[in-house]
């Protein structure tokens, strides 16, 4: 990966896994009142950003950014039991993962007579919002920037963005430079980055107790039918040739007695 040092940065995410009958509105509000409570913003990032062990398992149904500089354990403080509980029954099925994940910080940038004129071109075109999804733009005098935070970028993505934001400006992609958004703080070379560590899961908001004593249910797989079918056949092929055999038998026997019976005429 070519952009990464200062434009790569760790950042914690909140990742959501619920049923689908939860209130998925009321829970995001909850939540976001506690992060208002803990002086902390969440923002919305797609589930790519996750590792993907965890998303071998699940595809959550909310995944949010903490702050930079926030940490597992004020992540945890927002779903553990010494937040203030709630009667949210959305909660009650609800799993957590605090995750530790790396983003791309990066900051387009382009010299433009009208700035605010080639962010609506290319808004219009829709090319880089086909390639990042959500982003942001600012205007300053003669220059257009336009800012990502979000899932790490491949190369090419990076390209094809500097593509859409030339077109609109009518300059050459050469011409876009790419920076991190900010030249503060730690980044990340990628080239020795270790692998991910495995997502922690956070305590519900609401305790559960299980019964032990309650049975699983647990479903028949899918050879069962066959199986079963199989034993059928071959204990009806077993009892017929059975019956055969028997058959036989009484007619050898039947043969046999007839043979030894006397000739009445005979002196």
């Amino acid at each position: 990966m070519t952009f990464d040092g200062l434009m790569v940065r760790r950042r914690v995410a909140l990742a959501v896994q619920t049923d689908e009958n939860a209130d998925l509105p009321g829970l995001r509000a909850e939540l976001e009142r506690r992060a208002t409570d803990a002086s902390l913003t969440l923002s919305d990032i797609p589930p790519d950003v996750l590792p993907a062990g965890l998303l071998d398992q699940t595809v959550p149904v909310l995944t949010m950014l903490l702050p930079a500089g926030t940490t597992i354990a004020q992540t945890r403080a927002l779903v553990g039991p010494e937040a203030s509980l709630s009667s949210l029954s959305a909660s009650q099925d609800s799993t957590f993962f605090v995750v530790d994940v790396l983003v791309h910080d990066l900051r387009f940038e382009i010299a433009a007579a009208d700035p605010a004129k080639v962010a609506d071109s290319m808004a219009t075109e829709g090319i880089v919002a086909d390639a990042i999804g959500n982003y942001s733009t600012t205007f300053s005098a003669g220059l257009l920037a336009v800012d990502y935070v979000g899932p790490l970028l491949s190369d090419s993505v990076v390209e094809s963005v500097r593509v859409g934001i030339a077109r609109g400006a009518g300059a050459a992609p050469a011409e876009v430079a790419v920076r991190p958004e900010s030249v503060t703080g730690v980044g990340v070379d990628m080239a020795i980055e270790p692998l991910p560590a495995p997502a922690v899961i956070a305590q519900t908001m609401v305790d559960h107790s299980v019964d032990e004593e309650t049975p699983v249910p647990v479903s028949p797989g899918p050879w069962i039918g066959y199986w079963v079918g199989l034993t059928v056949l071959l204990c009806a092929t077993l009892a017929i040739m059975l019956r055969s055999r028997f058959q036989r038998r009484r007619r050898r026997l039947a043969s046999a007695f007839e043979r030894e019976q006397p000739d009445p005429e005979s002196p």
